[in-house]
């Protein structure tokens, strides 16, 4: 094996070594995570609370008067999986930024020498 021109390796590690570029990639990886699982949740939730609303218990018996203990746990879970989705789309969205700022920030290196 010749290696008449060997080029130094530099461009190979600068990719994980961009702080912005990662966090970026961390964030978008969460917050996606996130907004799915937390979009999911809440329609789940918000289902089981109309069901419990018109007296349909879980296991599909019907009642007179519907439970209002199960229509607040409802609620409250539903609330909290919407905050979960809001704050995967606050996550995902600086982690858009910071992934885009690290990709420009890696692309041009020069620009940073001068």
């Amino acid at each position: 094996m010749a290696t008449s021109g060997a080029r130094p390796r530099v461009r190979a590690r600068v990719w994980y070594k961009n702080t912005p570029l990662m966090t970026g990639l961390v964030l978008l990886a969460l917050g996606l995570g996130n907004w799915i699982t937390g979009t999911i949740r809440t329609a789940e939730h918000q289902e089981r609370m109309e069901a419990a609303a018109r007296g349909v218990s879980p296991d599909g018996e019907t009642s007179d008067r519907p439970s209002e203990e199960e229509v607040e746990i409802a609620r409250v879970r539903m609330d909290f999986y919407h905050v979960v989705a809001s704050g995967g789309r606050l996550m995902t969205v600086a982690g858009f930024l910071l992934t885009t700022f690290g990709l420009a920030r890696s692309l041009r290196p020069q620009a940073r020498k001068e």
